[in-house]
């Protein structure tokens, strides 16, 4: 079961009916109940791994509550028990993320880590035939276990108060509408409204409702349609050149972020008609006037995370604080930041671009906004320099539009190599954007070979053109979405049918169309 099939709109509203009929204090329960279906529908069996890894984290967030109780209990004069204490709990902490990371490791990275291994055995000589066989991993595996280890440092840090209830916590990790694909919670951003068993409210189904069909039209007038062509670009045998391969990095970039934010505005729309309110993942990326901007507004849960969870610790770590002291003695101030910073984002990219899945087109894109970052950060000063020179602000117009599409640049070719099936394949796309005419003789050939006619591309240029100029109205207008359910009726009914009747006549489904795997629900 997927957030864009048939059978998810019969799942859905038969649990929110179960939802509204049972008393206020169990309807927690029908969301557990729900979500523990639709994670056995999906998984089977391997919702096992999801019980361990959340009994893993009750138990651990538990023993190191009850530690801290102790600590706090004894006077602050005997600091040698209290220290004793302090490092017991640390220890605890580290067994807990040892166990819930190291599942996550096993299932995901075992048969990755071991090919690595063998080719560079047999690299140098070796008798590297050793394999894994296919390790099945449960539906969401990475989502649930940042979110664990995200709610096991909360505790450690005494942001949070460990769960007593092992079904809440467990309630937190594969809550239906977020297991595929997020949003990564933190256990602050629900802990008020997922339990609370209040009713079904008309303003929260009506922008329930709302968020949901919006996500469907950006699935499927655009993205699942563009799926056809993605497919047909990446092919192995595929051999493009100059136009195309811009098309290819343009079509991905357009074809991942409206099947993802528009799988996030589903997954927000159902959780908001139960009343949970889940944090944006998405916030108008394109705005972006940099890639550290581009990644404030794109996948913004996974990057909030990052940035509590590593590059935080990193940065106040005695390691990093020596290297400061050192660095502006012995250095300069220019390169202690420049490395300062080069020690914070080098753990953050590489775990980012790992976290994405066992591939090295993933594990190369983290280290493609490692360089493009950190590249940022040494060439600030070097353009404060020069706006200076010319007498140009940061806030001048033309400054702010090459800004932006110089950042547009750096997005649709990591995006190329987020989708490619090797860094072979991406480099030879790059070098092809620059070989032969860059418009050739047979492009008309070559678009039709991409399976979608005239007809298709008006489609896909018609509705991604509306939903950047809803983007352009979020970007000026924030709360546009948290208003629609208060606009006159006739106005926001004609936005309803609208939307629909587009997605019966225009819709990316039924002969022709193959349903399109949910590109993050692997990760």
């Amino acid at each position: 079961m997927a957030y864009n099939v048939n059978s998810y709109f019969i799942f859905l509203p038969a649990v929110a009916l179960l939802y509204q009929l049972v008393k206020k204090e169990r309807r927690w329960w029908v969301l557990l109940g729900a979500s523990v279906v639709f994670f056995w529908l999906i998984s089977r069996q391997l919702i096992l791994w999801a019980v361990v890894t959340a009994g893993i984290t009750y138990s651990i967030a538990g023993w190191i509550d009850r530690t801290q109780v102790q600590i706090k209990a004894i006077d602050r004069s005997e600091k040698e028990r209290r220290n004793a204490l302090k490092e017991k709990s640390r220890k605890i902490l580290q067994l807990g993320l040892l166990g819930t990371v190291g599942i996550l490791g096993a299932l995901k990275y075992t048969a990755f880590t071991v090919e690595t291994t063998m080719q560079v055995v047999r690299y140098f000589g070796g008798n590297g035939n050793f394999s894994v066989g296919r390790i099945l991993v449960p539906i969401g595996i990475s989502f649930y276990t940042l979110q664990a280890v995200s709610y096991l440092l909360d505790v450690y840090w005494k942001r949070e108060k460990a769960e007593s209830n092992f079904f809440k916590l467990f309630l937190f990790l594969i809550f239906f509408p977020t297991v595929m694909e997020g949003p990564i919670l933190q256990w602050s951003d629900t802990k008020d409204t997922l339990y609370s068993g209040e009713p079904i409210q008309g303003e929260n189904l009506g922008l329930g409702c709302f968020r949901i069909i919006w996500g469907l039209f950006k699935r499927m007038i655009v993205s699942d349609r563009l799926n056809t062509a993605v497919l047909m670009l990446y092919r192995p045998e595929a051999h493009y050149s100059g136009f195309m391969i811009v098309l290819t990095a343009v079509v991905t970039t357009i074809q991942l972020y409206l099947e993802f934010s528009g799988t996030i505005d589903i997954v927000i729309g159902s959780s908001r008609i139960f009343g949970v309110k889940l944090p944006e993942n998405f916030r108008q990326p394109f705005k972006a006037k940099s890639a550290a901007e581009f990644w404030r507004r794109w996948h913004i849960t996974l990057g909030r995370w990052f940035k509590n969870y590593i590059f935080y610790p990193v940065t106040t770590s005695s390691l990093v604080k020596k290297w400061g002291k050192y660095g502006r003695k012995h250095c300069g101030k220019y390169i202690t930041m420049v490395v300062t910073s080069a020690m914070a984002l080098f753990p953050v990219w590489m775990l980012n671009g790992l976290w994405h899945g066992p591939k090295w087109p993933y594990i190369l894109y983290g280290v493609y906004y490692f360089i493009i970052l950190l590249a940022e950060v040494a060439l600030e000063p070097l353009g404060e320099k020069m706006r200076r020179l010319i007498h140009v602000s940061d806030d001048n117009p033309i400054i702010q539009k090459w800004h932006m599409v110089r950042t547009w640049v750096i997005i649709v070719m990591g995006e190329m190599l987020f989708r490619a099936e090797s860094f072979g394949q991406f480099l030879s796309m790059c070098r092809n954007m620059f070989r032969g005419p860059f418009i050739s003789d047979n492009l008309a050939t070559s678009m039709l070979s991409l399976k979608l006619d005239p007809g298709d591309w008006f489609v896909v240029i018609v509705g991604t053109v509306l939903v950047f100029i809803v983007d352009d109205l979020l970007e000026k207008k924030p709360d546009l979405f948290e208003r629609f359910p208060k606009i006159p009726t006739f106005w926001r009914w004609s936005v309803y049918y609208g939307l629909i009747v587009f997605i019966i006549v225009f819709g990316a489904y039924g002969a022709g169309y193959q349903t399109v795997d949910l590109i993050y629900a692997g990760f």
